[in-house]
């Protein structure tokens, strides 16, 4: 015999696991955003510091085949 409200309790269950899930997947995507963004300053930091040495004719020409 199921009590009348044992449905409720299984779709509340149910929505709770789903919420679980949810989150997890939330906090994955964060991490790896935060690790991305972390990576991608880091290359723009380098690359800042090469056009301020070299100056961007040597870096465009570098890009485009390289220089002479």
């Amino acid at each position: 015999m199921r009590w009348p409200w044992s449905r409720d309790v299984a779709a509340a269950q149910a929505e709770a696991r789903a919420a679980v899930e949810e989150h997890a997947y939330a906090m994955k995507r964060r991490i790896e955003t935060e690790r991305k963004s972390t990576t991608e300053s880091r290359v723009a930091k380098v690359v800042r510091a090469e056009l301020e040495r070299n100056g961007y004719t040597d870096l465009l020409q570098q890009a485009m085949g390289g220089g002479r």
